[in-house]
């Protein structure tokens, strides 16, 4: 096993502006994705007043104030690459904060602010891991990735980390964290060999639950846009037309119209019934990529679209339908207004 080594800002910085725009934003969708995970897995908040909605990350933080779009701020001004956006569960308050201000503005205890700050910590650390593996030359193990796909290793495992990953890092070739290279590698084997497993009622269970955690992710993603448009502008009535819409759009061409509205309900569905309901959701989110189009002050929310839609190997075709159109109209009405 390769050992984990920090890099220091200025060598991080110079390997990352080696990269192709599309391979920084795939590797902050890959630190979202995994803060994300962190987050509803180990219910960082769950004694406190606050309620985690999203973060988002700036992916060009790193040229400071020269890059295109916006930049992220704390509620105290600073500059941020990472904002986590939390809502108070008492009085509906929002607040943006940096990783180092949760207990300064929210008055979350320090033990728990010292717990999210060691995770995401790790999370940069894995990070600093693969941009480590792209300077030394390392590239995306397209082969193996490829053997797998055609040989069906990852049907019914569409949800998994592992396939996310690669689906978003062979868009943009860059190289695997070696422990997910190793798993990939011993799925080969293991297809060649025909040695590959049928899934037990136990791994079924715990694929429903990987897509039921997926679900919850891009339920709170399309719930971060939401509030993010209302705040922008978006009036209620409005945003619930856009809503309906997304929803409606999302069901288009399906023979049942049954819909989850909680994650939890995943795990008591079949497994076709479950990856089922992550299509519908996916859809729904490829909605608002339709609909926000080449907006300048939705383009991080849109780059972060796109890569949640790449990482489940999602393409976004243009739609003539009424709820697009609608929905369009009304993003370009706020435009015209600001």
């Amino acid at each position: 096993m390769e050992k984990l080594v920090t890099l220091t800002v200025k060598h991080r910085r110079e390997i990352i502006q080696k990269l192709t725009p599309r391979q920084v934003e795939a590797l902050s969708e890959f630190t979202r994705f995994t803060i994300l995970s962190k987050f509803h897995t180990r219910h960082y908040l769950k004694n406190t007043d606050w309620q985690f909605i999203g973060m988002m990350i700036d992916p060009y933080y790193h040229q400071a104030h020269s890059h295109h779009g916006e930049n992220l701020y704390c509620d105290c001004g600073r500059r941020l690459k990472n904002q986590f956006i939390l809502r108070s569960r008492s009085s509906g308050r929002q607040l943006r904060l940096g990783i180092t201000h949760f207990q300064q503005h929210a008055s979350i205890p320090e033990k728990v602010a010292k717990e999210i700050q060691a995770g995401v910590n790790e999370i940069h650390l894995y990070m600093d891991s693969i941009l480590q593996r792209y300077a030394a030359g390392h590239s995306f193990p397209h082969a193996a990735f490829d053997y797998a796909v055609k040989h069906g290793g990852f049907i019914n495992r569409e949800s998994t980390i592992l396939y996310q990953r690669c689906q978003l890092f062979a868009n943009v070739n860059l190289p695997l964290y070696q422990t997910d290279e190793l798993a990939l590698r011993q799925l080969v084997r293991e297809l060649k060999s025909g040695t590959r497993p049928r899934l037990t009622k136990k791994q079924i269970l715990q694929l429903k639950e990987t897509i039921a955690t997926d679900w919850r992710q891009l339920e709170q993603q399309l719930t971060l846009i939401q509030f993010q448009l209302s705040e922008a502008g978006v009036t209620g009535q409005d945003l619930h037309r856009i809503k309906s819409n997304g929803i409606n759009y999302a069901l288009q061409r399906r023979k049942s119209r049954f819909l989850v509205h909680q994650w939890k309900e995943i795990t008591d569905l079949t497994l076709n019934k479950a990856r089922a309901q992550l299509v519908i959701k996916l859809r729904e989110l490829a909605f608002y990529a339709l609909i926000l189009g080449d907006e300048e002050k939705f383009s991080l929310q849109q780059a972060q679209i796109c890569q949640s839609l790449a990482a489940h190997h999602i393409s976004v075709k243009g739609s003539r339908s009424f709820g697009v159109r609608e929905a369009q109209k009304i993003i370009e009405e706020l435009s015209d207004v600001s």
